[in-house]
């Protein structure tokens, strides 16, 4: 029995591991929602607060990340700005996500279908040197929630500038696409995060 032990548990938690994130947060819901399909339109941004170390006086690092919906075409586009600040040093990186969106009921997946990454840098009373707008193809998909008494959305993983990180609002979801309490709480905490920034709100 201990050996069944020894050799399960390491298992059991590989398991988990390796089923996280779950793959039910690339698709939308199969069974129909109570609530009609969300409308989106517009601009939603997320609001991310400007990086500098507090042992550091010359370092200045500020995000940005928008997310421009056409509900008409049933389109997006998404864009994350990083600029660094470094002395009379600068670095300037952009990604830009562009794709089709689905809803039903309040569940939003976005598909991206291509990628526009661009990279500059520059010391002061230079001329930027830039890497020039680099497109690939992309196949990157996630679910979104959206809530429309604060018009905000936020992924089921965190996620920024197509990078991810294994956690999120998935981790309060006990049933897939559940709206229930526990998955309330774990939506208010992430979307409450400072650091690490997740829900995006309308702005126009």
């Amino acid at each position: 029995m201990q050996i069944l032990r020894r050799f399960f548990l390491p298992f059991f938690c590989f398991s988990l591991v390796a089923c996280f994130p779950p793959a039910w947060i690339r698709e939308l819901p199969a069974q129909k929602q109570s609530l009609p399909d969300a409308v989106l339109s517009g601009t939603f941004r997320k609001n991310i607060p400007g990086m500098s170390p507090l042992t550091s006086l010359g370092y200045i690092e500020n995000h940005s990340e928008f997310i421009e919906f056409s509900d008409v075409e049933k389109t997006f586009r998404k864009t994350y700005n990083r600029e660094i600040e470094e002395g009379n040093k600068f670095r300037q990186m952009r990604v830009e996500g562009k794709g089709r969106f689905k809803t039903k009921g309040n569940w939003v997946l976005l598909m991206t279908e291509s990628l526009i990454i661009e990279e500059s840098v520059w010391e002061k009373g230079k001329k930027p040197e830039t890497s020039g707008a680099k497109t690939s193809r992309s196949n990157h998909r996630l679910l979104y929630h959206y809530d429309p008494n604060s018009l905000s959305l936020i992924p089921m993983l965190y996620e920024t500038g197509y990078k991810e990180k294994p956690f999120g609002v998935v981790e309060g979801i006990r049933v897939p696409y559940s709206e229930d309490e526990a998955f309330r709480i774990a939506r208010k905490n992430f979307a409450k995060k400072e650091y690490q920034t997740h829900a995006y709100y309308k702005i126009r």
